[in-house]
């Protein structure tokens, strides 16, 4: 079996000394308590009760902020929360098919175009109407 250490024995009275003065100290305030008047022990119970409720108050609004905070940074949020805005930025992205764009008569490609039948070919619909016309003037 181990011998208690020095230092454990100097903790010890350590200790025991500081309860000690402690004891004295509380005794000498009670005794000052005792020795107050009315008012004043009414003017010290006020200013406490002031002290008091601002204290409330500001843990109301801490623990608010906490609450907050702690449900932000729960596991379940972390990994949850992402994954949802993944799912629903994915779903609600509209795809559009590509439509071909039809090959320009080759009549067209061999002889000089003027410049007001270019404007009209960056139409897309005309561009269709027309290959469609010629698909059908070869049949």
């Amino acid at each position: 079996m181990k011998s208690p250490s020095n230092e454990t024995i100097t903790l010890n009275m350590a200790e025991s000394e500081q309860k000690k003065i402690e004891k004295s100290i509380n005794e000498a305030l009670d005794q000052s308590v005792e020795k107050l008047s009315a008012s004043t022990l009414s003017d010290i119970t006020q200013a406490r009760m002031q002290a008091l409720k601002y204290f409330n108050e500001s843990n109301s609004k801490k623990s608010y902020i906490n609450t907050v905070k702690n449900w932000l940074t729960m596991p379940s949020i972390t990994m949850g929360l992402p994954a949802a805005l993944a799912v629903l930025i994915t779903v609600s992205v509209k795809y559009t098919a590509l439509e071909n764009i039809p090959e320009l008569p080759l009549a067209m490609m061999a002889t000089e175009v003027p410049n007001e039948d270019f404007a009209m070919l960056e139409d897309l619909e005309f561009v269709v109407w027309l290959a469609e016309n010629e698909q059908s003037a070869l049949l």
